[in-house]
């Protein structure tokens, strides 16, 4: 019974680890007002990413796809991203982005927090960096 303890608490205490370190070895930020408002200061869309711990196809998409140099690099320079958990984190950003799958990206205007642009499941660099393109060109196209 004691051994049993020690993994759930070890579990539990684990449980959120994954989200935050990769938030931080990728630059991402974890809260969503913080990222809202660094993006109408930056005007920048955010890119809100939301994933789980316990998703295989989360973390690919992260490992094989996010953290990529040539991804990370546009995703630096054209947005302000943000990693939330689907469910932990789900008091924390708009019911409107309450994903039915996940991994799932909405790429959002910082200034009417509406979704321009929606993707889900894995995706793999070039197909990623072509939807962030037109999430871009939709920004740019409604700023003008």
């Amino acid at each position: 019974m004691k051994i049993f303890i020690i993994l759930v608490t070890l579990f539990f205490s684990l449980y959120g680890a994954h989200i935050d370190n990769f938030a931080q070895e990728v630059s991402y930020e974890r809260d969503y007002q913080t990222a809202l408002k660094k993006a109408k200061n930056e005007n920048k869309m955010l890119m809100l990413v939301l994933v789980g711990d316990y998703c295989p196809w989360c973390k690919k998409f992260e490992r094989k796809t996010l953290k990529s140099s040539e991804v990370g690099a546009e995703i630096q320079k054209n947005f302000v991203p943000l990693v939330l958990d689907k469910y932990k984190d789900k008091e924390n950003y708009p019911k409107a982005f309450y994903a039915p799958v996940i991994p799932a990206v909405y790429f959002i205007d910082p200034i009417t927090q509406k979704s321009l642009l929606e993707t889900v499941a894995y995706m793999k660099k070039a197909e990623f960096l072509d939807n962030a393109d037109d999430a871009l060109t939709l920004f740019e196209e409604g700023n003008k």
